[in-house]
């Protein structure tokens, strides 16, 4: 007997006809195994892509959404608005795809569909932002600057690589800021040229593996990088390696809590899982396990 009755796949028309084609020839096979009645639906546009999420959400047991961080961004933002969504799935075809790598989904199309077709359901965190929701990550600084520096067709060649290439010239132009920072509460002044606040464990294909970075964990991870200097940026680099000490890094400060205020002395762009439309003060809140969305097995331990 089929797993689901009625699953969704939806997909980024505007990825270009042969991502279309590649999501549908090495995805569809798996999704369809496990689906009574599988339905592929075209967007064109994030306006499409929210239209047809909050619709076609009412009555499925599963949805699939194929493309990149902006993709799933959009997502997110519609099913935000849908009381009781279906669990979603990511099937990763996009230039970074950060949170599916936060859930260890593969970046092999076919391999993903599999997994996740015969994976587990898995309440994860959502974070509010002005009125907004976000599911990787919010960023202030560097990170914007990069976004909005970053050359299209540098990006369309050498995809991740273009993402590495604008961030260290940000890096050279940028000067600190001052950041006024709430943390459940407890007030904290701040300098910095980069401000992250973390859901995921992924940017730019950069992977976090601390342990206190969990998707589903009911809190959102800080971190403010003081400088652009070498050692500031050795240091951030360096937290992709396991066990590294937060309290014997200079430059970087790390804070973990439930709700986060933002203000800067002029307003600034906030980059929204690699989207930029809000700018500071920001006001931000986890909602715990606000999301289900389906996650490869675990693999069995054996003793």
């Amino acid at each position: 007997m089929p797993r689901f009755k009625r699953s969704i796949l939806l997909y980024n028309g505007q990825a270009g006809a042969s991502t279309a084609d590649s999501v549908i020839a090495m995805a569809v096979p798996a999704l369809a195994s496990v689906s009574e009645k599988l339905e592929l639906v075209q967007t064109n546009s994030p306006d499409e892509l929210k239209a047809a999420c909050r619709t076609l959400a009412v009555d499925a047991d599963a949805l699939f959404v194929a493309g990149g961080d902006g993709t799933i961004h959009d997502a997110v933002q519609a099913l935000s608005d849908v009381t009781a969504p279906p669990p979603l799935g990511i099937i990763p075809s996009g230039t970074c795809n950060d949170f599916a790598r936060t859930l260890d989904i593969p970046m092999d199309l076919t391999l993903a569909a599999e997994e996740l077709a015969a994976g587990t359901i898995k309440g994860i965190d959502t974070a509010s932002i002005n009125g907004h929701s976000f599911l990787n990550f919010a960023g202030i600084g560097i990170i914007t600057d990069a976004s909005t520096n970053i050359d299209i067709q540098f990006k369309e060649r050498y995809g991740k690589l273009s993402y590495f290439m604008s961030g260290l010239q940000s890096m050279r132009q940028t000067e600190p800021f001052s950041i006024h920072l709430t943390v459940d509460g407890v007030e904290y002044e701040e300098n910095g040229v980069l401000v992250l606040v973390m859901n995921g464990k992924s940017i730019g294909t950069h992977s976090f593996p601390m342990d206190s970075i969990d998707p589903s964990d009911g809190l959102l991870d800080i971190f403010i990088v003081q400088t652009s200097s070498i050692a500031a940026i050795l240091e951030w680099f360096s937290l992709s390696k396991p066990d590294v000490p937060m309290e014997e890094l200079a430059h970087i400060r790390h804070y973990q809590g439930e709700c986060v205020s933002i203000t800067t002395d002029e307003p600034m762009d906030i980059d929204t899982d690699g989207e930029i439309y809000l700018k500071t003060p920001a006001d931000i809140e986890i909602l715990p396990q606000n999301l289900k969305m389906f996650t490869p097995k675990l693999p069995e331990i054996i003793e």
